[in-house]
């Protein structure tokens, strides 16, 4: 069966069960009274929402193990076209309040033989003063290096790579506050990562040596050379403040993180470097509740000897991940979103992203715009979680992408 001719039953099935609702009564007999009740029940998990008969999935959310059976294509650009399955479980408090707990698993599969088995859990305990996480994956990703900032010897021509990554991570934060406002927090990751080069030896320029290159090796030990083996062993130390109204599509509220990551050999990891991080998230309605603005603002900085699959880069859309790297990089991004219905609205959004390196070679900066429009539909009302997709263009060309809450999603 097509997905349109799946759509058209389901939305018929779907109006079809909200119409039982006004069907003629019947004298009111025990049998009929059981009737009534089983189909009260039925209502209650219906896909119908008893508000404005829209198509909703917040009574499915809250059936038990109820969860969103998301089969998502993949657009990015950087990982080439592909498609994601990952059954996510939403778990709200039992009186309603206060933040969900999220389960998901899933796997994924693209056009250039990137593929992932990945897992993730956030919930709270103790009145939601604390925040656990957890997180898995077993990966093997195809990429492309760029350089780091405008690198004259890759530019136009990026360095292909694959890593092979297996680990997971482990972190909690403790609200300082009974507002959750205020929290502090710890993680761990540990993963092992093997990256290779497939076609490193046929880049390399000899110089008039043939025997030897400016790097200082020669084609004999290049060919031999298929990558090498490194192991990330970190603990991250975070502080965040978060008055967002949701955490899924917010429409007021602040959100502010500085995070600091130590990589070591006394954590489990091959090399010594440090990861700094500050992310703020800022939402207000405009004029009126239904034109909503966001901004996002990132600093990343790194030092030591960090691989170049850990430098930081600038993440906004119409940007591929991992094309603009630099040892220091700054990036915002705005949006503005018009709710034109009470279900469905449209939306605009662009940012800018700089990077700058320190080093012998590969010391360069770089600037790079991105922007594009998008459309969202609200999937859960009870949970406020929308779902849509970004039409995005940047430098390297048009770029789509799948939103599951909103673009800047934090949990």
């Amino acid at each position: 069966m097509k997905c349109a001719d799946f759509q058209s039953v389901l939305r018929g099935s779907v109006g079809l069960f909200c119409l039982t609702g006004a069907a003629a009564r019947a004298e009111e007999t025990p049998a009929f009274q059981e009737q009534k009740t089983e189909k009260k029940e039925k209502e209650k998990h219906s896909f119908c929402d008893p508000e404005d008969g829209a198509f909703d999935v917040s009574s499915f959310l809250d059936r038990p193990l109820g969860f969103i059976p998301m089969v998502l294509p993949i657009t990015e650009p950087a990982v080439g076209g592909g498609a994601a399955v990952a059954p996510i479980f939403i778990d709200l408090p039992e009186d309603g309040e206060g933040r969900p707990d999220i389960w998901a698993i899933g796997g994924m599969r693209t056009s250039n033989g990137t593929q992932a088995l990945l897992g993730g859990y956030s919930g709270y305990w103790m009145d939601q003063r604390l925040h656990t996480r957890l997180g898995a994956i077993d990966a093997s990703i195809n990429l492309d290096f760029h350089g780091l900032g405008q690198d004259a010897g890759l530019s136009g021509q990026p360095l292909t790579y694959n890593l092979d990554i297996a680990g997971g991570l482990i972190g909690a934060t403790w609200a300082m506050d009974k507002k959750r406002r205020w929290e502090i927090g710890l993680q761990y990751m540990y993963a092992q990562v093997d990256m290779t080069f497939p076609d490193l030896a046929s880049r390399i320029r000899v110089d008039a040596d043939p025997r030897g290159t400016k790097y200082g090796l020669n084609r004999g030990q290049l060919r031999d050379f298929d990558g090498f083996h490194s192991e990330i062993g970190s603990v991250g130390l975070s502080m965040s403040y978060d008055s967002r109204n949701n955490i899924f599509t917010p429409t007021k509220g602040l959100f502010s993180e500085l995070t600091v990551t130590f990589n070591s050999e006394a954590f489990g990891g091959s090399s010594e470097y440090e990861r700094y991080e500050w992310t703020t998230l800022w939402f207000t309605p405009l004029f009126t509740e239904d034109l909503i603005l966001g901004m996002k603002a990132s600093l990343l900085s790194s030092s030591g000897d960090i691989p170049i699959y850990m430098r930081p880069f600038v993440q906004l859309r119409g940007a591929p991940a991992m094309r603009y790297q630099g040892a220091h990089v700054a990036y915002a991004e705005t949006e503005l979103r018009y709710q034109f219905t009470p279900r469905w609205s449209v939306l605009g959004f662009g940012g800018i992203g700089s990077t700058w390196s320190d080093g012998p070679f590969l010391s360069r900066n770089d600037t790079t715009w991105t922007g594009g429009v998008g459309i969202r539909y609200l999937l859960a009302r009870k949970y406020g979680l929308h779902m849509g997709i970004d039409a995005a263009y940047g430098e390297e060309g048009p770029a789509c992408y799948i939103q599951f809450g909103s673009a800047w999603f934090r949990p």
